[in-house]
């Protein structure tokens, strides 16, 4: 019973953020990549393909980082100005349920951007003679494991401040977690035990987010082991089933009178 009350409440939420002609952006987006990537090849002598890959996930990144950024941290507050999360609870539907079926809905947007704009970006590469490698597929679903990752961060502190202080705040997540990684390898943070041990203290505890990008790999079409994918995938998965876990237990107990 519960399970069709998340289902219920994951419909109306994309139905409801599909009426804000998301959907039409992602379109004029990838229509962007399109005139960008045969600008770009035109100046650009034997390489096009890497070029239109180059721009496509580029600009599929980014298109998901700011849905999840845009509508994620209006995900929850809207709902409370509105006062649809009373009504919505009082029917009664747990809190969990409700938060989760907000998420899912969400999810299902991301998943239409970046499966409309894959598409373009791989068309665009086939018709330039590039191939369609396994290495690029990987890279395409991890951005869109990024961006559901992302997505939990921006409801997660949704949940603990307002919403200019949350984006602000995840934006910052995000770059310290695709910088951590190269930033504990500078001379000064091996120089200075202080700034190490905060690094890994953060490499540690917050998400990161470097273990998804595999877009320079893509580029220079340099190999990883399935082993690599795999530790990352897992890594993505169960660090967003933490964050769920979390939000879900903070919903649970916010006060929203």
């Amino acid at each position: 019973m519960t399970f069709q009350k998340i289902q219920i409440i994951a419909f109306y939420t994309f139905k409801e953020l599909l009426k804000s002609k998301i959907l039409i952006n992602v379109f004029f987006v990838g229509l962007l990549l399109m005139v960008m990537t045969y600008v770009a090849t035109e100046f650009t002598y034997g390489v096009p393909e890497r070029v239109a890959l180059d721009f496509g996930l580029g600009m599929l990144s980014l298109s998901s980082i700011a849905i999840s950024l845009f509508l994620g941290v209006n995900l929850l507050s809207k709902e409370i100005d509105s006062r649809t999360v009373y009504m919505v609870i009082a029917r009664p539907v747990p809190r969990y349920a409700f938060i989760l079926g907000k998420i899912i809905g969400l999810v299902g947007i991301q998943f239409v951007n970046v499966f409309l704009l894959s598409l373009m970006t791989l068309v665009v590469t086939y018709v330039l003679g590039g191939n369609i490698s396994s290495l690029i597929l990987w890279a395409i679903g991890f951005t869109f494991l990024e961006s559901i990752l992302l997505l939990l961060v921006v409801v997660l502190m949704s949940l603990l401040a307002n919403n200019i202080l949350s984006s602000l705040i995840s934006v910052v997540i995000l770059l310290l977690g695709h910088a951590v990684k190269e930033t504990q390898g500078v001379g000064f943070v091996q120089n200075n035990p202080f700034v190490k041990t905060i690094l890994e203290i953060y490499h540690f505890i917050l998400p990161g987010f470097y273990k998804l990008n595999l877009k320079d790999f893509v580029l220079y079409k340099t190999a990883l082991p399935l082993e690599y994918l795999f530790s990352s995938l897992v890594y993505g998965l169960s660090y967003s089933a933490f964050l769920l876990l979390v939000i879900i237990f903070i919903f649970n107990r916010k006060n929203i009178d």
